[in-house]
C-alpha cells in the first residue's frame, strides 16, 4: 500500500478511506482495466449476441490484464480471500452477461427457456489465453446453439 500511495502522490490514510485492504485495491484495479461487459450486445439474433459477448470475453482473457488475473487466479488459494473477492466482483458478473443474453433470447422465443441456465451460458466460456476466434465460433455453432434450439 506503501507504494501505490508513493505512486499516487498521497497518503496510505487515503487509501485505506477507500479500500480496506491491498486484496480490495488489486481487484479493484483488474476490474478497471478490463474492458466492461455493462452494455450487453444486442443484435437481435441470439447467435450474434452470443458471438459477440465471446469475443468480448476472448479479448479480456488475451489481454495483458486477462494475463495477469489468469496468473492471480492460478496462484490463489479458491479459498483465500483475495479469490473469493476476484470472483465475486470480477468474474461473477461478466458471467452473469451470457445468462441474461440467453435469458432474453427465451423472451423472444429464440431459445428455450429452460435452456436459459447457468450452466448452458457457461459452456463456452474460455479460461486461459490465447483463445482464437475459430475455437469461439466452433463451440458456439457445434456445442452452445444445439443445447439452445426450441
Amino acid at each position: 500500500m506503501e507504494g501505490v500511495a508513493g505512486c499516487a502522490q498521497t497518503g496510505k490514510a487515503a487509501l485505506y478511506r477507500r479500500w480496506g485492504g491491498k486484496d480490495d485495491l488489486v481487484v479493484d484495479a483488474i476490474d478497471h482495466a478490463l474492458p466492461s461487459l455493462a452494455d450487453l450486445p444486442d443484435h437481435g439474433d441470439v447467435r450474434e449476441d452470443l458471438l459477440d459477448l465471446l469475443r468480448r470475453m476472448a479479448a479480456m482473457v488475451n489481454s495483458p490484464t486477462g494475463c495477469a488475473l489468469q496468473c492471480l487466479l492460478a496462484q490463489a488459494d479458491r479459498d483465500h480471500q483475495f479469490s473469493i473477492l476476484l470472483h465475486e466482483r470480477v468474474l461473477a458478473p461478466r458471467k452473469g452477461s451470457f445468462l441474461a443474453v440467453l435469458r432474453r433470447a427465451a423472451d423472444r422465443g429464440q431459445v428455450r427457456p429452460e435452456a436459459a441456465s447457468q450452466l448452458v451460458a457457461e459452456v463456452g466460456l474460455v479460461d486461459g489465453p490465447p483463445v482464437p476466434d475459430d475455437y469461439l465460433v466452433s463451440v458456439l455453432d457445434e456445442v452452445v446453439m444445439p443445447l439452445l434450439r426450441p
